[in-house]
């Protein structure tokens, strides 16, 4: 079962160690939103016509790869109201599989599920392997093209808990740099065990 990427600002961290869990924007409005805020208006509108059903807002969102069109938007400063500074962000990483064998309630898009009309929902494990783009996750680079205007939100697809993702299921955060592996690991108790590491590749 492939990894699942979630990424946020350090000023969500303190919320998101209080609740000792990523919890859906309905139930956790974010400190500091990192979001495009029309797309955020659309994920409070789209239904999930399967699994637990509901809203996407009701779910915990993760890509299946790093370096997403969303987080070079927030490097770019093309996100209006959010810092570009790409160190404030970090990941929780997990997997599909340590979301199932949880027994959570999932489901997966095989593209931006903020995205009207053209986005499609599943919730069959057994069809991760073809509802979803793997050779565009693969890549270093997604930008569309004139052979492929879609890649782009190909490369967005999600994989969506259904409202909140225990800590217990996270495997590692991903920073930017030692600066902020070591800002981290200040900020949570001495008994936090999740691997902090510098992932300077997951970045731009």
């Amino acid at each position: 079962m492939p990894p699942i990427y979630h990424f946020t600002d350090v000023d969500n961290l303190e919320p998101i160690l209080k609740a000792g869990a990523l919890q859906c924007h309905r139930l956790a409005p974010t400190e500091r939103n990192i979001g495009n805020l029309s797309i955020k208006d659309n994920r409070q509108l789209i239904e999930v016509g399967c699994g637990p059903g509901g809203r996407v807002c009701d779910y915990v969102p993760f890509y299946f790869a790093p370096r997403s069109p969303m987080l070079y938007s927030i490097m770019r400063g093309n996100v209006e109201g959010v810092d570009s500074n790409q160190r404030r962000l970090f990941y929780f990483v997990s997997s599909t599989e340590a979301m199932y064998d949880a027994g959570l309630k999932c489901v997966f898009s095989d593209g931006n599920a903020g995205t009207f009309g053209v986005t499609k929902f599943e919730d069959d494990p057994e069809k991760l392997s073809s509802h979803v783009d793997w050779p565009v996750m693969r890549r270093r680079m997604w930008n569309n093209t004139d052979t492929d205007p879609d890649r782009m939100r190909r490369r967005m697809a999600e994989f969506l808990v259904y409202e909140e993702v225990p800590l217990d299921l996270i495997t590692e955060v991903g920073v930017f740099d030692a600066t902020l592996k070591e800002a981290f690991i200040e900020a949570v108790s001495d008994d936090w065990t999740i691997g902090v590491n510098v992932r300077r590749g997951w970045y731009f």
